[in-house]
């Protein structure tokens, strides 16, 4: 089964129970981790024991098989019947989606909308899960991957999709249907300068934190498209307004030569394991460097696939700071000699905060890979349908290699803006729709087009030229 569709019949079994045993609401924020972040609002207090309960009864739920069944109705009904519930959000979005007709399903006596044309068919089928305490109305409701539970609560990544959160409530913003408001009424322009000042003033006192703990090296990580090298040069530049000269170093200019890159278990080539890089020659040029010697710096030619050299050598004084960023920089196997001393470790991520409405988020995932579809074509050459092909193999990359180091690092910078689905709409779509009928690729650029859907197309002529999207979108200051 495909596994969004078994999250939707999840969620809507844990909905279910919530309601019948205490009349609570239940409100899905992000993921974390394989699981779901969920808070339960209303008059009783959700602790460890009534969580419990909770879980058995969705296990009974599981054992008796009940049907989730499909009800397709006009899109004015839809709509009437959220506004009845007083879900406006929903009621919202079912106008925007630009469809005759809605999905809507029923468990138990209860109807709901999970954005997905399909469900399980009986509640029998959800029969792998079990549900996270965090504290108190807060739980992490656990799905399967590979056939197991495979759940490590990152409390890192918490902490920081709590404080944007904070940040959002504080502008009154919940939902998409909020940013699309002030999209309509012309006032995105000032929600864009906020945000941007916002991450950039985390990242600039994480410079400060650098600075004070004196650190020569920075190792700057993230998963794919999450904005590693503007962050880098951002960061580099606010490591030279405060009086230290930082030079930023892509690991991605260090990947073996294209013809010498390791193959996955599939027999494919594996870009995305520590291995792709010339550890060999990277661990020699970060020695030498910090010895003050003077090195030629590799810049890796993605069309070719092999690396270059430049012809300037490349040399730094004892008060400089190198800030090394991409994929693997977090990994303890990077670095070879004993350098830990000199190391800060930062972790970025668009940990989208933004919700759809109660019961569906904006996907993190989702929300790099029009990203990175964005930046291959342009900047690559390569097709959506490339991009689609090897989005699992780096995700699988994300999760071996990356993922496991996120509660080690010194810092998280969340790299996501809450206007950004709505810029990069405008970019993203015609290149979804290229992916033809035929390919087994179609589906799923139907689905990220559907959900692109709730969002107003926002004008990149308001995104600064030194904003983070200029990376995927182009027009960068610091694209060379």
């Amino acid at each position: 089964m495909n596994i969004k569709i078994y999250q939707s019949g999840l969620k809507f079994m844990f909905c279910n129970a919530v309601k019948r045993l205490y009349n609570d609401e239940v409100m899905f924020h992000h993921s974390l981790d394989k699981g779901i972040y969920a808070t339960i609002n209303g008059d009783v207090n959700i602790d460890k024991e009534k969580l419990e309960r909770i879980k058995n009864y969705m296990k009974k739920m599981s054992e008796s098989a009940i049907p989730f069944n499909k009800k397709v109705i006009d899109a004015k009904e839809a709509y009437n019947f959220f506004m009845k519930k007083n879900q406006f959000e929903k009621a919202i979005n079912i106008t925007n989606i630009n469809n005759i007709t809605v999905s809507l399903f029923e468990l138990e006596g209860q109807h709901n909308y999970f954005y997905s044309s399909d469900m399980p068919s009986t509640t029998k089928e959800i029969d792998l899960f079990d549900l996270y305490y965090i504290k108190d109305n807060e739980v992490v409701l656990i799905y399967p991957t590979d056939g197991k539970l495979i759940f490590e609560f990152r409390n890192r990544i918490y902490s920081s999709f709590r404080e944007y959160n904070d940040w959002l409530k504080r502008l009154h913003l919940k939902y998409v249907s909020d940013v699309n408001k002030i999209v309509a009424e012309g006032n995105v322009e000032d929600l864009i300068r906020k945000n941007d000042i916002m991450i950039d003033n985390h990242l600039y006192d994480i410079a400060r934190d650098i600075i004070d703990k004196g650190k020569r090296i920075i190792l700057l990580a993230g998963p794919s498209s999450s904005g590693k090298t503007t962050t880098s040069k951002k960061l580099s530049l606010f490591l030279s307004s405060l009086g230290y000269n930082a030079y930023p170093i892509s690991l991605d200019d260090f990947f073996l030569n294209r013809d010498q890159t390791p193959l996955d278990e599939n027999g494919q080539k594996d870009y995305e394991c520590l291995e792709a890089l010339d550890l060999e020659l990277f661990n020699n040029t970060l020695n030498a460097l910090l010895k003050g010697e003077e090195v030629k710096l590799p810049r890796f030619n993605f069309i070719d696939g092999k690396k270059e050299f430049a012809e300037d050598p490349f040399k730094v004084t004892d008060t400089d700071i190198l800030v090394i960023e991409g994929l693997h920089s977090i990994n303890p196997n990077l670095i070879k000699s004993d350098l830990s001393k000199e190391c800060y470790k930062v972790y970025i991520s668009p940990l989208t905060p933004l919700n759809v409405d109660r019961h569906n988020y904006v996907s993190t995932t989702d929300n790099r890979l029009l990203r990175r579809i964005i930046r291959d074509f342009r900047t690559r050459g390569r097709s959506c349908v490339a991009s689609l092909a090897t989005w699992a193999s780096v995700r699988r990359g994300e999760e071996k290699y990356i993922f496991p180091y996120t509660d080690t690092v010194d810092a998280i910078l969340n790299t996501a803006y809450v206007y950004e689905l709505g810029v990069l709409k405008a970019y993203v779509e015609p290149l979804l729709y290229t992916v033809d009928y035929d390919s087994e690729y179609y589906f799923e650029a139907r689905r990220l087009i559907d959900n692109l859907k709730t969002f107003y197309t926002i004008p990149s002529e308001y995104v600064s030229h030194d904003n983070l999207l200029r990376e995927f979108i182009g027009g960068s200051n610091f694209e060379e």
